[in-house]
């Protein structure tokens, strides 16, 4: 029978059949291919060009039919992010599925490489000439007296961001910034996050020394981490940042950007008005909600202004230059005190103490002496909430989840806590855990554990 392209859906495709006709060893990465498909079609209602006969019989055929899907892809900000993350674990898997192990050790063995040129680019001026040149086409002899730097290093240089799809190269030794390149002119959020990732490549490269010399033991110490190591100190990561003002900088940037990964905010998780209300026999200077390390307060003054006729003070407490460096008045009803979480808790017998991913940068060790420190100013009926993300239980935890544990571990010997592991934490604090509420997001899940005396 003559074969005829047909537009089909991917729900409608007879994929049996198709499985069927593969050569040995195709149909998993057909299976794979089929979960990207099936996200996209579902996600954003597309159809595809396939052969109605014999789907894909080759891998030039599955090629194809991804390129043809790549076309038919919404733009960025159109995309959500639940709809996003299925998508791209779907090609996590078909890649996983393709990939043999002789590319797959390559690939990991010069990973980070990446960061690193791009880091180089930064510090030769690469990426603030094309930002100063407004995108336009620069050729390698255009662009060399705009850097840092000779031109043969520049060449290699920019060889590698192309390769990368950084940059492209429209004609001989002529480059045109893609949008990620546009991206990392100094001072943006994107250059920042590349400096203050460099900066903590050094502690990455010291794990396995670390390790190897503790005899492979689970770091304890928020004082005695990779990081320590890495810079030859024995202060505390924070402690160090403050006499390194452009990391400093990097890092103060970064944490902007965690405000799009942090989930719901607690009190859409929790029942204020049934839990945090307060009696009218109770004294009208009692504290309703403390919120430590609670930096310049973006998380009190949501609750303030989401439960505006809530009475009872609000406290914003925070180390001494973090209040300080406030700059705008805080609403009213906030006050903010400057406070150490490791010393004695100023104010006593608020109704409600609250932590929002202060916890995750500390190991057992200090977390425990934070949780003390907490728990010897809380009355009969106060609350402790801690809102964090959890890592899911066992082994089926997302790469950047399990990326992150070895980060917190590499610099502050902390780690990304799993829900149980949150509550022998609290209960070794002497808590008990009345509840745990959990958020609606599946794609940056978060909990808030709710403990009591």
């Amino acid at each position: 029978m003559e074969e005829t392209d047909q537009i089909v859906r991917v729900f409608e495709w007879p994929w049996p059949t198709y499985f069927h006709g593969l050569p040995p060893g195709y149909k998993s990465i057909a299976q794979a291919v089929f979960l990207v498909f099936f996200r996209l079609s579902i996600t954003f209602n597309l159809s595809f060009p396939i052969r109605s006969t014999a789907m894909a019989s080759t891998l030039s055929d599955l090629t194809a039919t991804i390129t043809s899907a790549l076309s038919s892809l919404p733009p960025q900000d159109k995309i959500q992010d639940a709809e996003r993350m299925q998508l791209l674990e779907a090609i996590n898997r078909l890649q996983a599925e393709l990939e043999p192990p002789p590319v797959s050790i390559r690939r990991i063995c010069f990973s980070h490489y990446s960061l690193v040129i791009i880091r180089v680019a930064q510090g030769m001026g690469v990426f603030d000439a094309f930002v100063e040149s407004e995108g336009a086409h620069l050729s390698l002899q255009e662009l060399s007296p705009k850097i840092e730097g000779d031109e043969k290093l520049l060449k290699r240089v920019m060889r590698f961001l192309c390769a990368h799809r950084i940059f492209k190269e429209v004609a001989g030794e002529t480059y045109q910034p893609l949008p990620l390149a546009m991206a990392f002119g100094t001072g943006s959020v994107p250059g920042e996050m590349i400096k203050h990732f460099h900066a903590c490549m050094q502690a990455s490269a010291k794990i396995f020394a670390y390790l190897e010399e503790r005899g492979y033991k689970n770091p304890e110490d928020a004082y005695d981490a990779p990081f320590q190591l890495a810079y030859n100190t024995k202060e505390h990561y924070f402690d160090w940042l403050k006499k390194n003002p452009e990391v400093q900088k990097a890092f103060n940037a970064v944490m902007t950007t965690s405000q799009q990964f942090r989930g719901e905010d607690w009190f859409e998780m929790f029942p204020v008005t049934e839990k945090l209300k307060l009696n009218t026999s109770e004294p009208s200077d009692r504290a309703l909600l403390v919120d430590i390390g609670g930096g310049v307060g973006h998380d009190i003054k949501a609750f303030r202004n989401r439960f505006p006729k809530l009475t009872g003070q609000l406290i914003l407490q925070d180390l001494p230059q973090v209040i300080g460096a406030i700059k705008e008045p805080l609403p009213g009803g906030i006050t903010a005190i400057g406070h150490d979480m490791f010393k004695p808790q100023p104010i006593k017998g608020a109704k409600a103490y609250y932590l929002r991913t202060v916890l995750h940068d500390w190991p057992e060790k200090q977390a425990l002496e934070a949780l003390s420190c907490i728990r010897e100013a809380m009355a009969e009926d106060s609350i402790l909430l801690i809102h964090e993300h959890t890592t899911p239980e066992g082994a089926n935890v997302p790469p950047l989840a399990a990326t992150l544990d070895f980060h917190m571990m590499e610099m502050f010997s902390a780690l990304e806590r799993t829900e149980k592991e949150w509550v022998t934490l609290l209960e070794k604090a002497g808590f008990k855990v009345a509840k745990v509420w959990k958020g609606q997001s599946n794609t940056h899940p978060v909990a808030l554990f709710e403990a009591t005396l």
